[in-house]
């Protein structure tokens, strides 16, 4: 499990919509980029450029072939993104259910609605027609807020129902945004999730924010955690990024720690070391 987070935190990091691996990778980035060109490309505001998505739309709604419907559906949802919202969305409401490029759709779709209202998309992605589709939806709106409203967005991410790799990479990218503005808060959330790599990571997170931030703090916290398990994941974490820093800077840092707390990090070094690997300085071996 230790030597697992080492490798689950760079792939956490990950954006949210990437496809997963498979052996026509080269498609896919094909795909990818071609999507990208397609979100990035100048768009037509006038009224017979509007006409003419309405149009691909309807000519793509009536293509028999299941394959090339869904892709035509797909090139006029991604047109009318920016231009025409609405009309996105009706494109790719007719792609069926669980088909990849609609959760893409409506990952960026819900991004796009909260940054513009996010009672609005709340209640757009409640309306949507699965259990996935509203989970993927809600964390994205949830992800759009996390600078703003924090709190808000952890909650909303607690009630999506969002499970596996999705919800450990919302869970990160909130717990960024939150450790940026009220370490504090964002540790007593993470605490409260059960033991595992994403509470791992998150901890870990928190830790590179408020140790630079505000050391007192981060140890006073460290010393107030009564559960063993988490007190130990805390302490091995803390114990990783004060090792990365000039000695000069751990020494500031550690001048906040009791000796209690000085005791525990000591005993999480050689964990700790194997957790950071090429990162630690050959000077804290």
């Amino acid at each position: 499990m230790r030597q697992l987070l080492t490798l689950i935190v760079p792939c956490l990091l990950l954006v949210c919509c990437e496809k997963p691996a498979s052996s026509d990778n080269r498609d896919n980035e094909s795909s990818t980029a071609a999507q990208d060109r397609r979100r990035n490309a100048p768009r037509d505001p006038s009224p017979d450029g509007q006409d003419s998505l309405k149009t691909q739309l309807e000519t793509a709604i009536a293509i028999e072939n299941p394959a090339d419907r869904d892709k035509a559906l797909a090139e006029v949802a991604w047109s009318a993104m920016e231009t025409d919202p609405e009309l996105s969305h009706q494109a790719f409401h007719h792609l069926p259910s669980g088909n990849p490029e609609k959760i893409r759709l409506i990952q960026h779709y819900a991004m796009r609605a909260a940054e513009r209202n996010p009672e609005e998309a709340l209640e757009w992605a409640n309306s949507l027609e699965t259990e996935v589709e509203t989970a993927t939806a809600i964390g994205q709106i949830a992800l759009a807020i996390a600078e703003t409203d924090p709190l808000r967005a952890a909650n909303l991410l607690s009630e999506s129902g969002i499970a596996g790799r999705d919800f450990d990479v919302a869970l990160v990218q909130v717990i960024q945004r939150w450790a940026a503005n009220s370490p504090p808060d964002a540790a007593a959330w993470v605490s409260t999730f059960p033991q595992g790599a994403a509470r791992e990571a998150g901890i870990k997170f928190i830790a590179e924010r408020w140790l630079p931030a505000d050391a007192k703090s981060a140890f006073a916290w460290l010393d107030g955690l009564k559960d063993p398990t988490i007190r130990s994941e805390a302490a091995r974490a803390m114990e990783g990024i004060i090792l990365q820093q000039t000695q000069e800077t751990r020494d500031a840092w550690l001048e906040h720690a009791k000796p209690e707390i000085r005791s525990e990090l000591d005993q999480q070094r050689e964990n700790a070391i194997k957790d950071m690997g090429d990162n630690i300085p050959t000077t804290a071996n």
